[in-house]
């Protein structure tokens, strides 16, 4: 919580301070010449708000950080126009008695800044639930390298997930509640598949997808992405060039310094951004499928780096699941486990004392009551049963363990049809009320301990 409260207001804070920038170098006046110097406050200042348009577009790792972000992508849309506009106007003030080379060398950042802004926009727009929906998936259908069928190498695990993201991106938006073709694990099928192997893949399905609704991803694989993204890093150099040539001795030292730590940083943005477009599976893959080996090899080098890349032997997300219990908040005199849900008791009584009505504390609940634990053991089961059903399917059906479980899930169909949210909590309270039954004086001590782990992983 404390991690993600801080990333959190990182994350509003870079905007607001930029904003709150742009403001203050709007209400500065203009400079005067006084001998051969610049006399004013900070006469360079006109040429520092185009940085904080590269600023606001922010580094091509986070563009949104909830799906809410992605949504209200029409907003982020207004501010870039908004900014862009008041950036303008504080150039277009201060830029009295200064060299061409300055106004010239500003006029190269603004382009920067601005397509620097626009891409976290259309990053912005691509990662929207509407613009899931509407997606055709042209993105992910690429040529891909050969899979060699029995080959348990990272590369082949990687280039698995590549193709099966054509069902990952149907999944997430809806159009269908199954992923992962057994003809992508090649012509054995995933039968073959260990269970280790299986859970490396998904996690670079879900790796992958991740960057596409939070990052600046699925932008830079478009060719309308890479020629922007070209074009500012060259305004940036040329920038930099006229800078460079420009006549600076009527300003102070300390302005210079700034202007070029900006620099720096605007350089510093660029190259991350080269870095991790070549780090990328995708590129790798375009490079590998079109036998450009060298390059091919440097990307694959930067990927599966230890530092800074997707190593095999590294967890591509935290492995951790939320759980929230809605027995927890019906029941009232339930037990607490955690300091948050003693917390959210003592809360529930004062709201009932002072007759607050219960559902407007829901939120809170769910904020204090939610419990984080290692998925190991989920996801080995998960990947167990999958493949045992995909090797034997009729044997796996006819030999199932929990006979009454059938009739159940057909009568919960109907629900996933008409509500899948319905259907979800439907399954969470038959589950909880049948595990509260567990466990249970007449049972034999080694049951119980199986009837424990099956507790947990449910």
């Amino acid at each position: 919580m404390l991690l993600r409260l801080s990333i959190w207001i990182a994350y509003l804070g870079a905007d607001m301070i930029a904003v709150y920038a742009l403001g203050y170098l709007s209400q500065h006046k203009d400079a005067t010449i006084e001998g051969d110097t610049i006399r004013g406050t900070q006469p360079l200042a006109f040429f520092w708000a185009p940085f904080l348009l590269i600023h606001l577009g922010g580094q091509d790792t986070i563009t949104a950080f909830a799906m809410e972000d992605n949504n209200l992508w029409l907003r982020h849309l207004l501010n870039l126009v908004a900014q862009v506009v008041l950036s303008l106007y504080v150039f277009w003030k201060l830029i009295r008695r200064h060299s061409v080379e300055l106004l010239v060398s500003g006029i190269f950042v603004f382009v920067a800044g601005i397509i620097k802004y626009g891409e976290r926009t259309w990053s912005l727009k691509c990662g929207s639930f509407k613009s899931l929906q509407s997606s055709t998936g042209n993105h992910c259908k690429h040529r891909f390298p050969e899979l060699i069928d029995g080959d348990a190498s990272y590369s082949n695990t990687v280039c698995t997930g590549l193709r099966s993201m054509l069902d990952v991106l149907n999944f997430f938006s809806g159009r269908t509640l199954f992923v992962g073709d057994p003809l992508r694990f090649g012509r054995e099928g995933l039968g073959t598949w260990l269970p280790n192997q299986v859970l490396k893949v998904l996690g670079v399905e879900l790796g992958m997808m991740y960057d596409d609704l939070y990052t600046k991803a699925l932008v830079l694989r478009t060719r309308s992405g890479i020629t922007l993204c070209c074009i500012s890093q060259l305004s940036a150099l040329v920038a930099f060039a006229l800078f460079l040539a420009g006549k600076k001795h009527k300003y102070s030292r300390a302005d210079i310094a700034i202007t070029y730590l900006l620099f720096v940083g605007t350089f510093f943005l660029e190259l991350c951004a080269l870095f991790i477009f070549l780090m990328s599976p995708w590129t790798w893959a375009w490079l590998k499928a079109r036998k450009y080996e060298r390059l091919a090899q440097y990307s694959w080098s930067l990927f599966s780096s230890g530092l800074i890349g997707w190593p095999k032997k590294r967890l591509l997300w935290s492995n951790a699941m939320g759980q929230y219990n809605l027995r927890v908040w019906f029941e009232e005199n339930g037990k607490p486990k955690s300091c948050g849900q003693r917390v959210m008791n003592m809360t529930r009584k004062l709201a009932t004392s002072i007759s607050v009505d219960k559902e407007k504390i829901f939120w809170l609940s769910k904020l204090l009551d939610t419990e984080y634990v290692k998925a190991d053991k989920v996801m080995e089961c998960l990947v167990e049963a999958t493949s045992n059903f995909v090797r034997q399917p009729y044997e796996f059906q006819r030999t199932r363990e929990w006979p009454n479980l059938d009739p159940l899930l057909r009568y919960a169909q109907v629900f996933y049809i008409a509500d899948s949210g319905f259907a979800i909590v439907f399954m969470h309270m038959v589950t909880e009320l049948h595990l509260s039954k567990y466990p249970c004086p007449d049972i034999e001590a080694d049951v119980a301990e199986d009837i424990d782990v099956l507790v947990e992983i449910c």
